[in-house]
């Protein structure tokens, strides 16, 4: 439950800062596709886990004039994540603040369907996150994003009572500016 209102709110409050500043004049979106590789910073085989990934993401950005941008992020997972060997989805959303590099924090959660059924039923606990990134113009309307995370969080306590998890994403994804 609790799971669930921190995503709506979330959800909640990138819709309401996407409408807040839809009347700005200058502003961009722009929706690419990007991969990103992940490692563990905590042994967290032991719980038959795997420690190291990668996966694809669509990826989203609402970019008003001035420094401020809004991310929104879906990471899929084929082969499974945190224990379900059936396909993953991981949504995010990041609130960035841009100088040349970027930083910011973001926070999402992790869905599967544990048991094969095919319906999304086993939520994860909400994950959190701070990324450095560098996104740059490589031709006009075509940017490219590199960044690390660092993630902590993300899997159910009550599945997974011992583990403390922790781990650093790298990542790069092409967006296409519209």
């Amino acid at each position: 439950m609790r799971t669930t209102i921190t995503v709506r709110s979330l959800f909640l409050a990138a819709v309401l800062a996407a409408a807040a500043s839809s009347g700005a004049g200058a502003a961009e979106h722009r929706l690419g596709l990007g991969y990103v590789y992940w490692q563990a910073l905590d042994d967290i085989e032991s719980a038959r886990i795997e420690e190291d990934g990668a996966a694809p993401f669509l990826t989203y950005q609402f970019v008003p004039e001035g420094i401020f941008r809004l991310e929104v992020d879906l990471e899929y997972y084929a082969d499974g994540f945190g224990g379900s060997n059936e396909p993953t989805y991981a949504p995010s959303i990041y609130a960035l603040v841009e100088f040349g590099l970027y930083a910011g924090v973001g926070a999402g959660y992790t869905a599967s369907s544990y048991d094969g059924g095919g319906v999304l039923d086993f939520v994860y606990d909400p994950f959190y996150v701070v990324r450095l990134g560098w996104d740059f113009q490589v031709v006009p309307r075509l940017h490219v994003d590199l960044h690390a995370n660092y993630r902590v969080g993300g899997l159910r306590e009550s599945v997974y009572e011992d583990l403390d998890i922790e781990s650093v994403t790298l990542g790069a994804a092409a967006r296409v500016a519209f």
